[in-house]
């Protein structure tokens, strides 16, 4: 697991007298999708579980990756300012499911902001730079998810991004739908324990023995295995989004890849949001929307869906949902990693 997409998962890995814990990596979607199951033994209904939950992730990647030109997300990408292209039930899905979360947060998550992927580059070479305004404000008339025309048909429905230039990226909501997906294929199985991770979407079901599962918030100016907080967590997605993930600085000023889809400009709100809801579905729409308001005004917004958590503000500041005051571990921060 890259650190660099992880909300500092400090899971208590110990074994216990009754269950250990069995673990599975698997290279999937550009990242790495991770399964922890607590199990007594290792058995063959263990192993099929672990094939049925990765299963959903290996589907997605076929259908639903965007860097892919054949999938069916690519070929409606590729259509765009044409005719409807016919999609598949789960694409139908997932395309509604993001087209609905878009409404839901006013327009804070807008699957349509993939117009900007040639306009913002966080590389790792020298290719990043501030685009101009003028560049900024062409693309980002191209975004708008009230523009996404969905159609049901009897095989599924057909989508139609109605100008040139329009994209859907769903990269980021499909690994939060994705891990919903598979704890729900887990529990089905007869399975309570266990946490399934794909990028920085995380959900932590039941408990670590006779303790539920532990989790840490990286701290945004510290290294990537730094902390500022630790809280318990079960039966909740756990997800962070940060500054620090995608970005580049130009003369003091930081740049990344959350971008206000109201302006298509990085929003200078925040450094990070962390969101406990309860679907990795919900933490997608949530941690970005609140990084992108700030402070209480982004708490606002996860109470407002049922979820709470942790916003680190521009001037590094803490703001805490109540219903987490005194579960919160407030880890020391030294101070050369405050600014």
């Amino acid at each position: 697991m890259k650190p660099e997409f992880l909300a500092m998962v400090m899971a208590l890995m110990a074994t216990t007298a009754q269950a250990e814990l069995y673990r599975q990596e698997r290279p999937i979607m550009h990242t790495t999708v991770t399964i922890v199951i607590v199990a007594k033994t290792a058995t063959p209904e263990l192993e099929a579980a672990f094939d049925d939950a990765f299963s959903v992730f290996t589907t997605i990647d076929d259908t639903l990756n965007e860097w892919k030109p054949e999938s069916a997300l690519g070929k409606i990408n590729a259509g765009a300012g044409g005719p409807a292209i016919p999609a598949d039930p789960v694409t139908c899905d997932v395309v509604q499911q993001a087209l609905a979360g878009a409404k839901k947060t006013g327009g804070l998550f807008d699957p349509t902001w993939a117009a900007l992927k040639n306009t913002w580059k966080f590389g790792d070479d020298d290719t990043s730079k501030v685009p101009t305004a003028e560049e900024v404000s062409s693309h980002c008339a191209l975004v708008g998810y009230t523009k996404v025309e969905v159609t049901p048909t009897a095989k599924g429905c057909t989508i139609r991004l109605p100008t040139a230039g329009m994209k859907l990226g769903l990269s980021g909501f499909v690994k939060g739908w994705g891990v919903d997906q598979a704890v729900a294929k887990l529990r089905k199985r007869g399975f309570k324990n266990f946490w399934v991770q794909a990028g920085g979407d995380l959900y932590f079901a039941g408990k670590n023995g006779d303790r539920p599962w532990k989790a840490g918030i990286r701290n945004p100016r510290g290294a990537p295995d730094a902390i500022f907080a630790r809280l318990e967590v079960t039966d909740r997605a756990f997800s962070t989004s940060g500054d620090y993930e995608h970005f580049f600085e130009i003369e003091g000023k930081r740049y990344h890849h959350i971008i206000d889809p109201r302006t298509c400009w990085p929003s200078m709100k925040s450094r990070s949001a962390t969101v406990l809801s309860r679907t990795a579905t919900d933490a997608e729409f949530l941690t970005k929307s609140a990084f992108i308001l700030g402070g209480d005004e982004g708490l606002a917004l996860m109470e407002r869906w049922g979820a709470s958590g942790v916003v680190v503000d521009s001037a590094g500041e803490n703001h805490a949902s109540r219903s987490l005051k005194n579960k919160i571990e407030w880890v020391p921060v030294p101070p050369e990693n405050s600014r």
